[in-house]
């Protein structure tokens, strides 16, 4: 009797490690899965095709079968009718543009290495009626050569910073749209330790800008979670913290 306990002992030992055999090539399955699966949607988006070189670009089949100008004045509102593939009628959407803007939008982080702080701004804002912080920002305009020539452009009137090492903090090629309703895309850039230009270039009549110097890593994540920064200046600061990160120049 105390041999066969011996022996079902042994069976169920095995019966055991097998099991955890075949827990564990499942599992090594399954990663290696995952992994495959990011190498093809890597190496796809990749290739080189006219629809790779944009973010999670879709497809789809809406047409755009009318635009209209509302109205124009800094903004432009376009009421824009669209034929949906789902429903057979279409639907009237009220789109908002930059007038001035003919190639989309930029937005600036500057980064002192030395000091391990940013320079960013304080200014109203109509929209929400409230003076908050936020980020050199501004329109690609007829007179930049690229988007990066708009930045620097930005950077120098709103900041009264120039040079510095600069880093795009999204794909080559990519613009993100600003809001489901609003047509501006917009890129945003990391500059460190750009230095100071004591004879800026002017800004806008319209803009009034206080220049705020030494501001931490940790302070501009406080700024961001107490809504002390609007979505787009928060998105860019965001960025632009996983960047230094990789960079080194935070923890």
């Amino acid at each position: 009797l105390g041999a066969s306990d011996d022996v079902m002992m042994v069976l169920m030992s095995v019966l055991s490690s097998s099991y955890k055999m075949i827990i564990m090539m499942k599992r090594l399955l399954l990663s290696l899965f995952i992994t495959l699966t990011w190498f093809l949607v890597d190496a796809a988006s990749s290739n080189g095709s006219p629809s790779s070189s944009r973010a999670f670009y879709r497809p789809h089949d809406y047409d755009i079968v009318n635009e209209e100008v509302l109205y124009e004045g800094w903004r432009k509102v376009i009421r824009r009718t669209v034929q949906s593939p789902k429903l057979t009628k279409h639907i009237d959407f009220d789109v908002i543009d930059q007038t001035h803007s003919t190639g989309g939008a930029v937005i600036i982080f500057a980064w002192n290495s030395t000091s391990k702080s940013a320079t960013i701004i304080r200014e109203y804002m109509p929209g929400c009626h409230r003076i908050l912080g936020g980020l050199a920002a501004g329109l690609v305009e007829e007179k930049h050569a690229t988007e990066e020539d708009a930045a620097r452009y930005e950077l120098e009137e709103e900041c009264h910073l120039a040079g510095g090492t600069w880093y795009r903090l999204i794909d080559d090629g990519v613009s993100v749209p600003m809001d489901k309703y609003v047509q501006t895309e917009i890129v945003p850039y990391l500059v460190v330790d750009p230095h100071h230009v004591p004879n800026p270039r002017p800004i806008d009549d319209e803009e009034d800008i206080e220049i705020v110097t030494d501001v931490s890593a940790e302070e501009i994540m406080q700024m961001v979670k107490k809504g002390d920064m609007n979505l787009v200046g928060g998105w860019g600061a965001l960025l632009a913290l996983v960047k230094l990160r990789e960079l080194g120049e935070i923890q």
